[in-house]
C-alpha cells in the first residue's frame, strides 16, 4: 500500500521530469502549495523530505523550496512488509563475490555465540553495486555454518544470494529472518570499497537467516552507503 506523502512525492517528481516544475524554480510556500495539492501540511512536508533524500529539490530556511534536479540519486530500496521483501537485496542486485574462505568464531565477532560443526565456518565476501553505477553501495561478509559450508565448491564469481544456493543445494527452504540495523563509522577498508571518506556514517545490517526447521543458514553483515540505500517498514494495522 502506497502512503498518501509517498504518492504525493511521485506526483511531484512527475511533474518534474514532464517539465511542468523546472530546475531552479522555487515552489510556492508550504502552506500555499498545501492548499493547492488539496493536501496536509505535514502530508507535504513528508513529501519533501522524501523528495529532498533523493535530490530532487532542496529546503532551506527562509530561502524556501527549490528545485535542484530531475533525476533521483541512484538507490536501493528494500521495503520490509514481508518475508518476500525482506530478501528483495539477495534477489534484484548480484553479489561480486570477492573472496571465499574458512574462518574460526574467533575470526568474527559477530560470530560470538553461534555453534558451528567443529567450529568451521564458511566467510564469502563480496560486493553488490547499482545497475548503471561502478562503485558498489553494498559490502558484504557472509558466514555460512559448517553443515553447510560444501557450497563453497559451487559458489560462481556472482550470484543473487548465498542463501538460495543453500537451499537449492541441501533442499531447505528459509522460515526466519532476524535483522538488527544501526549506524557506524566506516572501516578505511569499506569505505574505500563504497568510494567514502573513511570514518564517513554508514549503516551496517546484521541479519541471520534460519531454516523452517530452525536451523542456521548465514549470517549476512552487510554495509550500505546511506545515499544509495533505503530501508523502509510498513505496518498495516488490520
Amino acid at each position: 500500500m502506497t502512503s498518501l506523502h509517498q504518492k504525493l512525492s511521485e506526483d511531484i517528481l512527475r511533474l518534474v521530469q514532464s517539465g511542468v516544475l523546472r530546475i531552479g524554480e522555487k515552489l510556492p510556500p508550504e502552506a500555499d502549495y498545501a492548499a493547492q495539492l488539496g493536501v496536509s501540511r505535514s502530508t507535504l512536508r513528508l513529501a519533501f523530505a522524501e523528495l529532498e533524500r533523493l535530490g530532487v529539490l532542496t529546503r532551506k530556511k527562509r530561502a524556501g523550496t527549490r528545485i535542484v534536479s530531475q533525476h533521483p540519486k541512484p538507490q536501493f530500496n528494500m521495503n520490509t512488509s514481508g518475508l518476500h521483501e525482506l530478501l528483495s537485496l539477495g534477489r534484484d542486485t548480484e553479489l561480486a563475490i570477492a573472496a571465499v574462505r574458512s574462518v574460526t568464531s574467533a575470526q568474527s565477532v559477530h560470530l560470538a555465540g553461534y555453534r558451528s560443526i567443529a567450529d568451521s565456518w564458511l566467510e564469502v565476501s563480496g560486493t553488490r553495486t547499482l545497475c548503471g553505477q561502478t562503485v558498489p553501495f553494498n559490502s558484504t561478509r557472509i558466514y555460512v555454518p559448517g553443515h553447510y559450508a560444501g557450497i563453497g565448491q559451487v559458489l560462481g564469481a556472482t550470484e543473487t544470494s548465498v542463501f538460495r544456493i543453500i537451499e537449492r543445494t541441501y533442499g531447505v527452504s528459509i522460515g526466519r529472518v532476524s535483522q538488527t540495523a544501526k549506524a557506524i563509522a566506516s572501516a578505511p577498508k569499506v569505505a574505500a570499497v563504497l568510494g567514502l571518506v573513511p570514518g564517513a556514517p554508514v549503516l551496517q545490517i546484521v541479519a541471520e537467516l534460519w531454516t523452517r526447521d530452525g536451523v542456521l543458514m548465514e549470517i549476512s553483515v552487510a554495509t550500505f552507503d546511506p545515499d544509495r540505500f533505503q530501508l523502509r517498514t510498513e505496518v498495516e494495522i488490520e
